[in-house]
């Protein structure tokens, strides 16, 4: 009976996934669970139902998997992802590319008779990864799905994109920006969606290698990359090629020049100038912008005058007060709460002098360890500690970002900087680099 079938087939040998085909019968597959999807809902001719998909992946290769309506109840809350399943059971029919990224040409869908046993981690496939360089993506077209080893040189705050079109129009989807950087001195901005958006964060200061099978490349600004929900993210793996990358980043990337394949600045690595270089240099005296980085401190914030301004939250844009409301010019609406932003003024030295500064919010909230909101409420309250935060954070080593840009007003030209980004000196960063320029300078 069943019973013998089902002892018969679990004795049986598992065959590899990249073998399944839609000829096989009584097959058994183990791999790894690597993606499951949210529950959907779907609408079609024969009424409303419910599904969710999985990907299995082998060190053979990956297949996409549904479960529809009673399977999927079933299934959801049992399957959990990256546990090793030996799976039995289901309907083997030819894949469709829209909706599945995986390299299998077949899929399957899932049935009653279906079953899934877990596994101990110990026999889980190992990951065949098919590494290709920043370099070599320069030359990818876009859509394509690669296997990507590089270095986390640098994680930005999380940041958000509002959906324009389909079921979730008008939803707000969080993702985070990194730049990765490899030993062709290149580098590439990467987006993080979903849940691989949190194996990172900007406090990340250690540089993790970062392994990612199953990236799309787009061709937004040059050439960037971003994650699916297919792909495989894995932080400083145990791989030869990981190991040589670290060591090659913490005795020269680190301190290298880098030039970006998308179309934007490699981090922290724009010429890096004084003080008294931004005049002596004559920077920002040209028709573009000079962009370039200073290592150095604040001595002095502005706090007398402006130094924040209120906004809408949604637009950032200026609002004004009136009544106990807040008017915002731009969609001639008032709003009941704004949000301060910060407008800084700041005086940053170096052993060569000092050179006057403006900072926005996000730089103001790094560089003061805290909102503008909440340092207008300790202003308006008449704290002490409004005087005392600014006092607390001066003399404090940064690597700044900054850019250099003549602007006329009123008829006056001068050049004006404004810092891009603010980070807290990383002191074994900086002994590479000052090591590095030695040898270079004395040809040892």
């Amino acid at each position: 009976g069943g019973g013998a079938m089902e002892r018969n087939m679990s004795t049986g040998p598992t065959i590899d996934i990249s073998a399944l085909n839609m000829y096989n019968n009584g097959w058994t597959i183990q791999g790894r669970l690597t993606v499951k999807s949210a529950m959907r809902t779907y609408k079609n001719a024969r009424g409303e139902g419910r599904l969710f998909n999985i990907d299995l992946m082998d060190s053979s290769g990956d297949i996409r998997g549904t479960f529809f309506n009673d399977d999927a109840d079933k299934w959801f809350t049992t399957l959990v992802p990256n546990k090793v399943y030996k799976v039995r059971g289901g309907t083997i029919k030819q894949a469709n590319p829209q909706f599945n990224q995986t390299k299998s040409d077949v899929e399957i869908t899932f049935n009653r008779d279906t079953t899934f046993e877990a596994l101990p981690d110990s026999l889980a496939p190992q990951i065949q990864f098919s590494f290709r360089s920043i370099a070599d993506i320069e030359k990818t077209d876009p859509n394509t799905v690669i296997d990507v080893l590089a270095i986390v040189q640098e994680a930005y705050p999380l940041g958000s994109v509002t959906v324009k079109s389909g079921a979730n129009a008008g939803n707000q989807i969080a993702k985070r920006d990194v730049m990765l950087v490899d030993q062709g001195n290149k580098t590439i901005k990467l987006t993080l969606w979903d849940d691989h958006k949190n194996i990172v964060s900007e406090d990340t200061t250690t540089n993790p290698v970062i392994a990612i099978k199953g990236v799309r490349v787009s061709d937004f600004g040059g050439r960037s990359l971003s994650t699916t929900r297919s792909s495989l993210v894995e932080l400083n793996p145990d791989l030869p090629e990981a190991h040589a990358l670290k060591g090659w980043y913490e005795m020269q990337g680190s301190s290298s020049t880098f030039q970006s394949v998308s179309g934007m600045g490699g981090g922290m690595k724009d010429p890096r100038k004084t003080c008294a270089a931004i005049r002596d240099e004559q920077l920002g005296h040209k028709e573009k912008p000079d962009y370039f980085t200073l290592r150095g401190w604040v001595t002095y914030f502005k706090h007398d005058g402006t130094w924040n301004y209120a906004a809408n939250p949604d637009t950032k844009k200026k609002v004004v007060q009136q009544g106990d409301g807040w008017y915002d010019e731009a969609t001639e609406r008032t709003i009941e709460r704004c949000e301060r932003r910060y407008v800084l003024s700041l005086s940053a030295s170096d052993h060569t002098g000092s050179h006057w500064f403006s900072a926005f919010d996000d730089q103001g909230r790094a560089l003061l360890k805290i909102s503008a909101d909440e340092l207008q409420e300790l202003k308006d309250s008449g704290s002490s500690q409004f005087e005392g935060t600014f006092q607390a954070n001066v003399f404090r080593p940064y690597i700044f970002k900054a850019r250099a840009k003549m602007e006329t007003w009123q008829d006056e030209s001068r050049v004006k900087c404004t810092l891009m980004e603010a980070a807290p000196l990383d002191w074994k960063a900086g002994a590479l680099e000052v090591r590095k320029q030695i040898q270079e300078e004395f040809g040892i």
